[in-house]
């Protein structure tokens, strides 16, 4: 006789499982069930058909609750995606990157919820081995907004800076218990995701971060509009600030809020602190053992805060190389210094430059402002007698 949860199966396949809000991670579940071996009982006709109408009627009970707005959806909390990062792994190019395709051109609906939740897995994923393991991220796959890429792509580099020379590989990601939230807007809808994962080395150890995203349907194909992780150590919360909930999808079109992150003088931890401290006194000492590019992202900090004081104590105490006086400076009137919005623009992308030495004590930090190669800027640097890097007067012309 034909084994009955064939017959189950079959009818699951034809009912509950064509709605697209009972998602793969449910219908997985669901098969991983029935093929669990279990004991072949001969049932009556009736009660195979009853078994039938309740498993339907409670898939089509669970789809329909995950549309309101407000519901969530959530992995199995007892079934962890993972995914495996291999020592060398990076982008070989041999296999075309995956689109993220919206069910409705138009629209967003909690129908997306399955392919916003893979976007946001593979950015994580793609995110820590750039920062540990030194390979390549390409945020065009997953963010449209450009404001919100270049922030993304500092904070990278800055990542990169503090854990790629350290011996502890990335191995594996494990996504924990995420969840989906659907909100209308007049924009067509949003989708807001939690996702915690637990970053697995190689060596041994690891550590976990909780991630928060914002996806919107551009043109049908699902981006990130925004993404913050949290805890104290995290570049955002340095950053950003301490703030735990992402609140406004469309924060990264806001002017006012783009200007905080798109200067490029944005400060590591350990570099604020000795700006701080160099503020005080402008003791020359307190430089000693940054690399030239920090020294210029402190000038770059100091002009676009107006603080002309300080942007002074870091130009070249060379006798031969200084074009005026402390007391000339302060003299010049404000409408001659630039705003900070010209600031802004002259150091753009200052951080990711290269320095390159050109005598004893002279070398220039090459960068590209504007993202093109063939738009190149220079910032000229300095070494005083003590072996210290400090700004050239006039470092950009």
């Amino acid at each position: 006789m034909k084994d009955p949860l064939t017959n189950i199966k079959k009818s699951l396949d034809a009912t509950v499982f064509k709605d697209p809000q009972f998602g793969a991670k449910n219908k997985n579940a669901v098969f991983q069930k029935i093929h669990k071996p279990k004991k072949i009982y001969i049932l009556p006709a009736f009660v195979s058909g009853l078994l039938i109408m309740v498993m339907a009627s409670t898939g089509i009970y669970f789809a329909t609750e995950r549309m309101g707005e407000d519901s969530p959806i959530a992995s199995l909390p007892d079934n962890p995606a993972s995914t495996e990062i291999h020592p060398s792994q990076g982008q070989t190019g041999t296999q075309p990157a995956p689109i993220y395709v919206a069910k409705d051109e138009n629209e967003l609906s909690m129908q997306d919820a399955e392919t916003a939740v893979e976007l946001c897995v593979d950015a994580l994923t793609d995110y820590y081995k750039a920062i540990w393991n030194g390979t390549e991220i390409d945020l065009d796959r997953f963010i449209g907004n450009e404001n919100l890429k270049e922030y993304v792509e500092t904070k990278v580099y800055a990542e990169f800076q503090k854990y790629g020379g350290l011996d502890g590989k990335v191995k594996q990601l494990e996504i924990g218990d995420w969840e989906v939230k659907f909100s209308e807007d007049e924009k067509g809808g949003y989708l807001y995701l939690d996702i915690p994962v637990n970053i697995q080395k190689h060596y041994g150890g690891g550590y976990g971060e909780g991630t928060e995203f914002f996806v919107r349907n551009v043109d049908g194909k699902l981006v990130i509009a925004d993404w913050y992780t949290g805890g104290k150590d995290t570049y955002d919360y340095l950053v950003r600030g301490y703030e735990q909930k992402i609140i406004d999808p469309d924060i990264w079109n806001d002017n006012e809020w783009v200007a905080k992150f798109k200067s490029g003088t944005g400060l590591y931890d350990f570099e604020q602190q000795v700006y701080d401290r160099f503020k005080l006194k402008h003791d020359v000492k307190e430089l000693a053992g940054l690399k030239p590019i920090s020294i210029a992202k402190l000038y770059a900090y100091a002009s676009y805060h107006e603080d002309f004081e300080t942007a002074y104590a870091l130009y070249t105490d060379r006798e031969d190389h200084i074009l005026w006086s402390k007391e000339e400076d302060e003299q010049i009137p404000l409408a001659d210094r630039g705003t900070s919005e010209q600031a802004l623009q002259t150091f753009r992308k200052l951080e990711k430059g290269s320095f390159v030495q050109t005598g004893d004590y002279e070398g220039y930090i090459e960068f590209y402002p504007n993202g093109d190669r063939e738009e190149k800027s220079g910032f000229s640097m300095i070494k005083n007698e003590d072996g210290i890097w400090q700004v050239a007067f006039l470092p950009v012309q």
